[in-house]
């Protein structure tokens, strides 16, 4: 009887088995100029991305957030220009598609300024999801955002350990400082 049943099991595990080989992804390839802004920003999906524009869009207000261009190494506090090899892969059945990049070269590299300030969210309440807190640490112990860089709260390191003791939704005015570090300017 035990071997009736191994058996039945057996064949059920075979034959649910869904690599029937008629779900295939779509890959499209292109090549793209893409514009890297000069810092890294939060997202719910890979703690921190980096902002990029493509071909018609650089030099617009409209940036799309990707967590990495593979062999390409970001550098804070520098913008680029590159040509990537943009690839796009469709999941049939569902209509969606993700998109990565792969660096072909280099175009330019250039220096921002040292007062130059940009906006990271630090908190945000995500409909279906909830509070979600992109830093954590204290003001003893030193603030990380996105688990990959160092926040010098500069002097705000208690109203932030408020905000975050609160649960409270905020954005955080920054410099680029030593080391890849983010400064904190402002606090709202």
């Amino acid at each position: 009887m035990k071997k009736i049943i191994i058996l039945c099991l057996l064949s059920l595990f075979v034959g649910c088995s869904a690599d029937d080989g008629t779900v295939t992804e779509e890959e499209e390839e292109e090549e793209v100029t893409l514009f890297v802004n000069h810092y890294r920003t939060t997202s719910v999906l890979s703690n921190t991305a980096l902002l990029v524009q493509e071909n018609n869009a650089i030099g617009s207000e409209d940036f799309h957030k990707t967590s990495n261009i593979k062999d390409f190494t970001f550098e804070p506090g520098h913008t680029y220009l590159l040509t990537v090899s943009k690839i796009t892969t469709k999941k049939p059945g569902t209509g969606a598609s993700t998109v990565s990049y792969e660096l072909i070269r280099q175009e330019e590299k250039n220096i921002v300024s040292p007062q130059t300030t940009f906006e990271v969210p630090l908190t945000r309440f995500i409909n279906g999801v909830g509070y979600v807190s992109f830093i954590v640490g204290s003001e003893t112990l030193g603030f990380v955002l996105g688990n990959r860089i160092s926040v010098d709260c500069n002097n705000l390191c208690a109203q932030l350990e408020t905000v975050l003791g609160a649960r409270d939704i905020a954005t955080g005015t920054f410099t680029h400082g030593t080391d890849g570090t983010y400064v904190l300017q402002t606090l709202y």
